[in-house]
């Protein structure tokens, strides 16, 4: 059994919470198989943007959150100073044997914390493309420098990563170039695995949904070709195609609704869902547009149930390209029929094996073509929902994406060239702040926060250096290695 503590991104998803993200989802993902392999797994949680946080200062940052027998501490403030501070006592007071860090800002914090415990860090998407997209939505690039480097913090610390596509493992390789870590100690370490999204369990599970009808023929009509957007409306979504294909499908078949949940992200994008409800008035068919907004999560099984298609909409960017969806898994593993931008590696997939309708991004007529061939052709829906749900039972379960991870943590272990910073520096206790190639002291000498340690590193290798035994100890790792 090894000792593990795990930081996301939460609250966990639960029949009772509004707003949960696919960072929500993601965390569970990686926590459920841990403990189902026996694992002992400490829990912390940060809170997402938008739920509401005690604003108490006597009130202690963390709070125990009990799910399915299953507990957890979620924090109740976003102050990163208290933040990690409590991380590091838990750290400093527990004999953990890794640390896994779930998400990109899990990773940002965990791989400041003082430790040399090897660290697993999830960048479960392409930060700089989410960077990118939101820039041009904020008509600003301020966002680069912040984003950047939250994400180089984890790429100049962490022992193995997981991405959530190859493409985006791809481009995590490339980044780790830049920062030093492809050096002579790594060539064969396997630094970057793919862990794509899972189906969330309950969405497997067909005692999660209620009998049908529970929205239909109450919130929209009972003969209704009802179409379901689940979500947020991000920075990459293309909210003017969507909009203009749901009015050209709408005029060919009367009988088409437009069912939403989800919306705006508090404290991320709060522009592009008002852009598309404005915009989805204009067209003139409001009337048979639902939108519900940040639904209570046990509502999302009945409306998966009594919709008739789920869709996604991608604009043309990178975090598309690197990126994936959790609401076209979460679609396919409930049985519901997918419609979506051809964009993601998760949607290539969809393509290649006829699991749902693909179209072009930006294609507008071919997309309201797809609502309208979906709408008059059931038999050919309900097949490719079918392929979907045994595709996903198949290759996006917890226990099928898991394995890599679940592997290195029967044995975690640093990075080869971490292992050669604690050789080098066995006092150090965090391992960014040393460089062992010029790539990386070129990284320490432009990070204002680093140049002190640098200092300090060259110093003391130098006074190591001149001791008569660093000779012969390296010779001794040399022949033992």
């Amino acid at each position: 059994m090894t000792r593990i503590l795990a930081i996301g991104t939460g609250p966990l998803f639960a029949p009772d919470v509004r707003v949960f993200n696919a960072q929500a989802l993601r965390t569970w993902q990686f926590t459920r198989p841990l403990i189902d392999h026996g694992h002992q797994v400490d829990l912390v949680v940060l809170a997402v943007e938008g739920v509401p946080l005690t604003s108490d200062p006597n009130k202690p940052a963390l709070t125990t959150v009990v799910r399915d027998n299953f507990s957890y501490q979620l924090f109740q403030t976003t102050d990163p100073v208290i933040i990690t501070a409590e991380l590091q006592r838990l750290l400093d007071a527990n004999p953990y044997d890794c640390v896994i860090a779930i998400n990109n800002n899990a990773a940002a914090i965990a791989c400041r914390l003082h430790t040399v415990l090897p660290i697993w860090a999830d960048l479960n998407g392409y930060i700089m493309g989410e960077a990118q997209s939101r820039g041009r939505v904020y008509s600003s690039d301020e966002y680069l420098l912040h984003f950047w480097q939250r994400e180089a913090i984890a790429l100049n610390r962490a022992d193995r990563f997981s991405t959530c596509s190859f493409k985006q493992m791809y481009a995590t390789l490339g980044e780790l170039g830049t920062v030093g870590r492809l050096n002579r100690f790594t060539c064969d370490h396997p630094f970057v695995n793919v862990v794509p999204v899972a189906v969330y369990e309950e969405f497997l599970d067909p005692k999660s949904f209620p009998a049908p009808n529970t929205y239909r023929g109450m919130r929209f009509p009972a003969d209704a070709f009802a179409v379901l957007w689940s979500g947020g409306f991000n920075t990459w979504t293309d909210v003017d195609s969507l909009a203009g294909a749901l009015s050209l499908a709408m005029e060919q078949v009367p009988r088409m609704h437009f069912v939403a949940t989800g919306g705006a992200i508090p404290g991320h994008d709060e522009r592009t869902y008002d852009q598309f409800v404005q915009t989805l008035h204009e067209t003139g068919f409001g009337d048979r547009c639902h939108l519900l907004g940040w639904v209570e999560a046990r509502e999302i099984f009945a409306l998966y149930k009594d919709c008739d298609i789920g869709i996604n909409v991608d604009a043309l960017n990178y975090e598309a390209v690197f990126g994936t969806r959790n609401r076209l898994t979460n679609m396919m593993g409930a049985g519901l029929t997918t419609l979506s931008t051809l964009g993601t590696e998760l949607t290539e997939i969809i393509e290649e094996n006829k699991l749902g309708y693909v179209v072009p991004i930006g294609d507008v007529q071919a997309f309201a073509d797809a609502l309208v061939r979906a709408a008059h052709h059931p038999i050919e829906r309900a097949g490719m929902a079918r392929r979907a749900l045994e595709f996903c039972r198949s290759n996006y379960t917890y226990e099928t994406t898991m394995r890599q991870v679940l592997r290195w943590v029967e044995a975690p272990r640093l990075a080869p060239d971490n292992e050669e910073k604690l050789f080098r520096f066995p006092e150090v206790t965090d391992l960014a702040s040393v460089a062992i190639n010029p790539l990386q002291e070129h990284g320490l000498r432009t990070d204002p926060e680093r140049i002190a340690g640098l200092e300090q590193s060259h110093a003391d290798l130098t006074a190591i250096r001149s001791k008569p035994f660093f000779r012969f100890f390296k010779k001794l790792k040399s022949y033992w290695s």
